[in-house]
């Protein structure tokens, strides 16, 4: 609002305390009675010490405080400014300039409004209005400078000026100047709105932004409401999509990552630039929401999809980095390599539960002798739980051709279960296929691993008619196996089995 007001006679200035309570309630009621009336209008009530100005549109302030000094600027309508940066040349219709600076209680004001006949000026010391020669326009001349740096005033038409003058590169080389990035901000969108600006001119302009303009607000705000203009091709797509490693802010850097996925097909050189962006996510939540909508897209190659399976490694929660394995198990170009990544990134995995649920998902893909061993042996080495270590080897001689090398493996893997229910329970599932003799005497030394008569008593006998049609070498095995038995019952059952 404005400040600063007209000089009133001597009488006036001089009314008691009480009487300028008064006016001061009857300005405040002629405020009320008179915005109902002058709505689209520019209204002025002036008395001693204030001017007040209503008015329904947009009206911008800016002020900055000191220990000693303030510096107060508001205005409103489309200004322009002379080249110089030292005068106002324009102001659109109904428009008006204020500022007013103190220093050590001495206060110094400008207000420059539209009029008919152009622009009316006035200088003010204090309360009192000086000519405009030379005093006014020689302080305009020191601070405006200033000001349009470090304001919105005057941008568009400085934007094209220096457009006309240079190019793109003046307009950028004049943002690199410009004082916060609120500025940049609105100095950015005024050049992006230009028409005929080249793929070159637009891939320049998204770079410098994201190299000058340090708020994750203002830069991803210029990047969302401009996807469409850089969404559009490889070359501008992968100049937007790197601007986006400048954002720090998670939630605004995945938000324009998953807008981009949403409604451009990345080419091979946009996903990359996607995730060297991804790869900066700190949150385990944006960085698995982003990755999974990448994997949704069609052209996911097997090489941005190891790179994906390699990423979620960088996520701490198992959940999450679960999800994202799962999600990429499901896709149909998985390659050999594929899945010795995913067994790499299952390794980081720590809850049982999760690796599990992975390990679940993955036996239903047929799995080379090298992968399966690598699955056995991470069960072995890192699943504490027996509840989950027997699912997974369950789920495993229910889905897999096992080779030689993996049933030993497997048996190894058994032994090493605390619970003889759970490691009878696999044996006894084993012994329903057709087994070697490897993998027969493999089994048999497993379950005289077993603590429990009971349940080591059970897996033998499963694995009798298989060692019973083989040779003395198995039913020696199983008997030497059997002599761990300590109930003389369940020893003569265990024995009798292969009689």
């Amino acid at each position: 609002m404005h400040f600063q007001g007209q000089k009133l006679a001597h009488g006036f200035r001089k009314r008691s305390t009480f009487g300028s309570m008064v006016t001061t309630l009857m300005i405040a009621v002629l405020l009320v009675a008179w915005s109902a009336q002058t709505m689209g209008q520019r209204t002025v009530i002036t008395s001693s010490d204030k001017r007040v100005i209503i008015s329904n549109n947009k009206v911008h302030h800016s002020r900055r405080s000191g220990v000693m000094n303030s510096f107060n600027i508001e205005y409103k309508g489309d200004i322009e400014v002379t080249d110089d940066d030292k005068d106002i040349k324009s102001i659109s219709s109904g428009g008006y300039f204020e500022v007013s600076k103190t220093t050590f209680g001495s206060k110094r004001s400008i207000i420059i409004e539209s009029r008919s006949g152009g622009l009316r000026k006035q200088y003010f010391e204090g309360r009192k209005e000086l000519e405009w020669e030379p005093n006014g326009r020689e302080w305009l001349a020191e601070i405006l400078p200033d000001i349009v740096r470090s304001t919105g005033i005057a941008s568009e038409s400085r934007v094209n000026r220096y457009y006309q003058k240079g190019g793109v590169d003046a307009v950028l080389n004049e943002i690199s100047r410009l004082d916060s990035d609120y500025v940049k901000a609105i100095y950015a969108k005024k050049l992006l709105a230009k028409k005929g600006l080249s793929n070159n001119d637009l891939a320049k302009a998204v770079k410098e932004f994201g190299d000058e303009i340090d708020s994750d607000y203002y830069l991803s705000q210029i990047l969302k409401e401009n996807s469409d203009l850089f969404l559009r091709n490889d070359q501008l797509a992968e100049a937007y999509l790197g601007a986006v490693k400048n954002i720090d802010s998670d939630h605004y850097s995945s938000s324009i990552l998953k807008d981009a996925i949403e409604h451009y097909e990345p080419s091979s050189g946009s996903l990359t630039k996607i995730m060297e962006a991804v790869r900066d996510i700190n949150s385990d939540y944006y960085q698995a929401a982003v990755l999974s909508e990448v994997l949704e897209l069609r052209n996911v190659t097997g090489e941005t999809l190891d790179e994906i399976i390699e990423t979620s490694e960088d996520i701490n929660s198992d959940y999450y980095q679960s999800q994202i394995l799962k999600k990429a198990m499901e896709l149909d170009n998985l390659s050999s390599k594929s899945f010795e990544n995913l067994i790499e990134a299952v390794a980081n995995i720590s809850s049982d539960y999760e690796m599990a649920s992975v390990f679940s998902e993955l036996l239903e893909n047929q799995l080379n002798n090298e992968i399966q061993v690598k699955i056995i042996k991470l069960v072995d080495e890192r699943l504490s739980s027996d509840y989950y270590s027997a699912a997974v080897l369950s789920k495993m001689l229910d889905e897999q051709d096992l080779t030689e090398m993996a049933t030993g493996d497997l048996a190894d893997a058994i032994s090493d279960i605390n619970s003889s229910h759970y490691a009878s329970s696999i044996i006894k599932k084993a012994a329903r296929k057709d087994l070697n003799k490897a993998t027969l005497l493999s089994l048999i030394h497993s379950a005289s691993e077993i603590n429990s008569d009971y349940y080591c008593a059970e897996a033998l006998q499963a694995l009798a008619p298989q060692v019973r049609s083989g040779d003395s070498e198995l039913r020696n095995a199983y008997r030497s196996a059997a002599q761990e038995i300590r109930s003389d019952t369940y020893y003569g059952r265990t024995i009798r089995a292969i009689d």
